[in-house]
This record gives structure tokens, C-alpha cells and sequence, in this order.
């Protein structure tokens, strides 16, 4: 195929998502933001000459329309970034509140299922293509403040890392699929109050666009199944997992 890159992000509107959409449309990419959040899609939509669709990523449907739509407008799909996410912000005692704990896990998990699925319906007939999701530092290290966000965020990695296996959906394609695990990142996900926190204790804030500048490059390695952690003022790097190979050491009877 020829002509520019089709870049597809989930979450697109604000944060981390918005940043990724700027920074694919500023190197020439045409991109299509999907969200929920119509007004602000559309405006930055405009603002970089992209493509708006409203997606629910909690619905199949939604994912599937959202994918479809970037092919029907430019013909094909080379980059997906899965981007959108919820915090829970609760614990698991007295305060919970299972509707909030049904959002963060719909969201989060089932928007990052839904969306492999429909790229990767598309992305298989061309024969490549490229899916990195966001996972997060609190999807490799336990988050006491967020356990369920947390939670999300360690089943979204054991998900890339699983599909990618001999036996998974991914094997022997040129797909690639990858997640990109940002520390704390100045979003909306993050509230004032717990930026002001965060950078009290000494931790780095990063910008966006540095999340942006490291989904750019996973999406163009060529490695598979792998988490990046990306983080202020740092280049990604590569999450190492012990080397467990379940079919050799499960108990057999």
C-alpha cells in the first residue's frame, strides 16, 4: 500500500490520547479519534485535520464501527493505539461501589479485548499493521490506591503477552501487538489534588507528549508481545517477565 499512515486511537480526546493523535497528524499521518467524549473530539479533530467517531469502547459494536470507519475514509489501518481508560478510585471495602467497579473493568479490559479484535480483523488481510495498548506502571507493580484500576491494567498485559504466544491469535501474522505501561503522566486521569500529591513525594510528572513520543516508537519496533514502560525524561524500556513456560511446568497428573 502507499500514502500516508492511518493511525486509529481509542481515548483520543484528551490525555495521552489527544497527544497521539497530534503527534501522527503533525508527521503526516491522517488519524481518526474515537471517544465518547464528542464535544472535545470533534474540536481537536478539526484542530489537526482528523477524523471524529464517537465510540463507546465498553460495546463490540462500537469497536467494530470505529474500525470500520478508518478504512471506509482512507482505505486502510496501519496503527492502532488503544488508549482509552477510567480510574476506579475506590477500594475494595465498605466503599465499594460495584457500579464504578463495572466501568473501570468494562472499560479497561473489555475496550482493550473489543479493540484488538476488530483491528486485528482488519490488520490480518493486509498482512501487517500495529496495536499497542496503554497499560500502566500499576499494570507490573501492585497499586494500593487503585487496586481494581490496577487490576485492569496487570490483565491487559498478561492479554498482549498471551495472544502473541505459539498458539495465540497473532502467530505467524506481522502484526504486531504491544503495551505501553506510562508512570504518572499530567491526564485528567490524574486529578490535581494527586498530581500536587505525586510530585510532593518527588515523583516525575511526565507530559503526554512523551507518551506519545514512545507509543510512535513501539508502534515501529518490530517485537511482539512486549510491555514498555514509559516514563519522564526516560527512553521506553523493556519490562523483563521471568521466563515461565506454562506447558512445562504446570503439575500434571
Amino acid at each position: 500500500m502507499t500514502g500516508a499512515e492511518v493511525v486509529l486511537v481509542t481515548g483520543g480526546a484528551s490525555g495521552i490520547g489527544a497527544a497521539v493523535a497530534m503527534r501522527f497528524a503533525a508527521g503526516g499521518a491522517r488519524v481518526v479519534i474515537a471517544d465518547i467524549d464528542e464535544p472535545r473530539g470533534t474540536a481537536l479533530a478539526g484542530e489537526i485535520g482528523a477524523r471524529f467517531v464517537r465510540t463507546d469502547v465498553r460495546t463490540e459494536a462500537d469497536n467494530d464501527t470505529m474500525v470500520d470507519a478508518a478504512v471506509r475514509e482512507f482505505g486502510r489501518l496501519d496503527i492502532v493505539h488503544l488508549n482509552a481508560g477510567v480510574g476506579y478510585g475506590g477500594d475494595a471495602g465498605k466503599n465499594f461501589d460495584l457500579e464504578r467497579y463495572r466501568r473501570v473493568m468494562a472499560v479497561n479490559l473489555d475496550g482493550t479485548t473489543f479493540g484488538i479484535r476488530a483491528s486485528w480483523r482488519v490488520m490480518s488481510q493486509a498482512g501487517k499493521g500495529a496495536i499497542v495498548v496503554t497499560s500502566s506502571l500499576a499494570g507490573i507493580a501492585p497499586n494500593p490506591w487503585d487496586p481494581f484500576y490496577s487490576a485492569t491494567k496487570h490483565a491487559i498485559i498478561g492479554l498482549v503477552r498471551s495472544l502473541v504466544g505459539p498458539f495465540g491469535m497473532m502467530s505467524g501474522s506481522k502484526v504486531t501487538l504491544n503495551a505501553v505501561c506510562p508512570g504518572f503522566v499530567r491526564t485528567p486521569i490524574l486529578s490535581d489534588e494527586a498530581q500536587r500529591q505525586v510530585t510532593a513525594l518527588g515523583f516525575a510528572l511526565a507530559d503526554p507528549a512523551e507518551i506519545a513520543a514512545a507509543v510512535e516508537f513501539i508502534a515501529r519496533d518490530e517485537r511482539t508481545g512486549m510491555a514498555w514502560m514509559a516514563q519522564a525524561g526516560r527512553a521506553p524500556e523493556l519490562v523483563e517477565f521471568p521466563k515461565v513456560d506454562l506447558a512445562m511446568t504446570a503439575t500434571k497428573v
